[in-house]
This record gives structure tokens, sequence and C-alpha cells, in this order.
């Protein structure tokens, strides 16, 4: 089977099952957002090994477990006691191992727990808003737009490198293309959907920025890593992260904008 014909099985299978997750909300978006979650810390551990740093994979799993239910029953009240919970257990960790690595273990997992399981956890804070659904949809559709006019701008014009250390394939002028696209998209989106909060252009420009330093932080994660792709999961895409990566950024920032802005 080529590697085509995977991507376009993946896809169709799994796109209707996000889509009516996202749209039915509640106990079926928990359950794929833990889902995802679960696979991500997979994936991360994984790449732990290769860079020869074990960790708990109990800790990670539970710890992601514990922080999205505390997420999606108390909303954000749970999030602070869980954090520092996951904080002593894995300092308690470090004490009683065999060789103490605080600095570089112990704040592995804790960057684990809060790029697989905290950033997650925002999509089912903002599907929990009023406009949650209208604005998770907006928010999909913007990273879709800045993922496209990245790859097809910076094909076509590319010419200056965005960051050649971490991703020498992507361009200065694939970002700005990707931006433009995004805050096209949203700007459309916004005005058919009518959900008021925030001008959609400057949500356009806001969910480019950040798709791209999303996109960028985790490969730049992979290059530490030594692999190409973060797992293998999702047959012809790669793994999990490699999917949501731009997502675990533009989610949370339209979250936090609509809130205190909206």
């Amino acid at each position: 089977m080529s590697s085509l014909t995977k991507r376009v099985l993946t896809a169709a299978f799994s796109i209707p099952i996000v889509l009516g997750c996202l749209y039915w909300g509640g106990m079926p978006f928990f359950i794929l957002v833990l889902a995802a979650s679960l696979a991500a810390m997979f994936e991360l551990r994984i790449m732990m090994v290769e860079m020869k740093m074990v960790v708990s994979g109990a800790l990670l799993y539970i710890g992601a477990a514990g922080l999205l239910t505390a997420i999606y029953t108390m909303d954000e009240v749970l999030i602070a006691p869980v954090l520092l919970l996951l904080f002593v257990l894995a300092a308690l960790q470090e004490l009683f191992s065999e060789s103490a690595k605080p600095f570089s273990r112990g704040s592995m997992v804790l960057l684990a727990i809060l790029y697989g399981a905290f950033l997650p956890g925002h999509f089912l804070l903002l599907r929990a808003q009023p406009q949650g659904l209208a604005l998770l949809f907006l928010v999909l559709l913007g990273t879709w737009a800045t993922d496209t006019g990245a790859y097809f701008i910076g094909t076509r014009w590319g010419r200056h490198k965005l960051a050649p250390v971490i991703s020498p394939n992507k361009s200065v002028e694939g970002a700005i293309g990707g931006i433009l696209l995004a805050a096209l998209v949203t700007q459309y989106v916004n005005s058919r959907l009518q959900i008021g909060l925030l001008p959609g252009w400057f949500l356009g420009i806001v969910i480019g920025v950040a798709a791209a330093v999303g996109d960028l932080f985790e490969s730049a994660l992979k290059r530490e890593a030594g692999v190409k792709d973060s797992g293998w999961i999702l047959p012809g895409h790669g793994g999990v992260l490699d999917r949501i990566d731009s997502l675990l950024f533009t989610v949370p920032v339209v979250y936090y904008l609509t809130r205190w802005m909206g």
C-alpha cells in the first residue's frame, strides 16, 4: 500500500470521528482529547528514550489523564494543584532513583506534561465557552490555512530560511503567506458565523504566528531526539504530534484572547 493511499485512508477514517466528537462536545470530545494526549505522551516518551533519558511512563500517562480530568470536571480550578502534585511526584521519583537527575530528567517530565496534556486541555476549555464550537472550527480552519499557505507560498517563492537549524525547508516567505491566508480565511469564517468576539483578520494573524511557532517547536523536539516523525500511530501521517503540533499553540492562544479580550 502506497504512502498516499495510507494518508487518504487514515484521513477518511479519522476526520469524521474528530468532527463528530467536536460537534457533540461533552464526554465524546473529552475522550478524543484524552486519547490524543495519551498518544502524545507515548510519542514524547519514545523521543526521550532516543535521547537516553528514560522516564516513568506511568507518571506521564497518569499525570496527563489526571490533569485533563481536572480541566474537564472543574474547569481551571484544579489545574494549579494538579501541576503542583505532578511536580512533587517528579521530584520524589528523582530522589529515590539510582541516578537522580532533577534538572534534566525531572524537567523533561514536566515539559512533557505541559506540552502533551496542559496544552491539549485548552481544547476542552475552548469548547466549553458559549461559542466554543464555532471558535474551535475557526481555529481549525485558520491553522489549516496557515499550513497550506506556508507550504504553497514557500514552495513557489521561498528564498529566505525561517529557522535553518531547526527546519531548513521552512522559509520566511512561506510563513508570511501562511499568516496572510489564515487572516483571509478567518475573516471570512468569522463574518459568516458572526462570532463577533474579535476581528476575524486579527485572529487569523494571531493563529498564523502561533501555528508557525508550534510547528517549529515540535520540529526542534524531533531534531533533538534525532527522529523524522514523532511516531507511527497515524499511517501515512506520522505521529499524533505531527498532526496537532500547530493546534497545541493556536487553541490556547485563541482561548485566552477570547476570554480576556472578547
